[in-house]
């Protein structure tokens, strides 16, 4: 033989289990930032900082990949896979294109797109894993979106802070990102 070994992993047909909805918010300070407010993946700025900062195809830059790509495994596993039936996040797919128009070339260079879209794979495959129904929702406004009030406008964000400019609303800015993702997989589910 060659040495090779066929491993079959048979994914069990179950319907997706009870628990309740959580959102979350994909960013650049925060990896995610759920609708409870916890947050994960703080450290990531620096992580990716480090992979930035190393020569094109050197040993030291695919350590740092290595190092990138577990952190956000290790992260996304955090969140309380156990305890919920459903999790909704931003389809951020189109972001290395620069969709959103408040996003700069510079936070596409940072994040986008290998970041963003690993985090959302291992949150398909863990959601898979435990029988946890995924629900990608469009990302537009969120972060601009009052959960309170529901007033729509850019003036809302300020950086990592969110103030509604009609009813005062104050709170961080991407915890605002995930309540407004939570209220949109509560509307898609069903």
């Amino acid at each position: 033989g060659n040495g090779w070994a066929a491993l079959w992993i048979e994914i069990p047909d179950e319907p997706p289990r009870a628990g309740r909805v959580l959102g979350i918010d994909l960013g650049i300070n925060k990896l995610i930032v759920d609708s409870d407010d916890n947050r994960y993946g703080t450290n990531i700025k620096a992580v990716c900082a480090r992979v930035r900062r190393c020569k094109p195809g050197s040993k030291g830059k695919l350590r740092a990949r290595r190092a990138r790509t577990d952190y956000i495994n290790r992260e996304v596993k955090k969140l309380p896979w156990k305890e919920i039936g459903t999790i909704g996040f931003e389809d951020l797919r189109g972001l290395k294109h620069g969709k959103k128009p408040n996003r700069s070339k510079k936070f596409r260079k940072m994040i986008a797109p290998w970041a963003v879209r690993q985090a959302v794979t291992r949150i398909e495959q863990l959601a898979q894993e435990n029988r946890v129904r995924p629900v990608a929702n469009d990302p537009r406004d969120t972060s601009r979106t009052c959960p309170r009030c529901g007033m729509v406008a850019i003036e809302n964000r300020r950086g990592e802070h969110f103030q509604c400019i009609r009813c005062n609303y104050s709170a961080d800015a991407d915890y605002v990102g995930a309540l407004n993702v939570l209220a949109r997989t509560l509307g898609n589910s069903g």
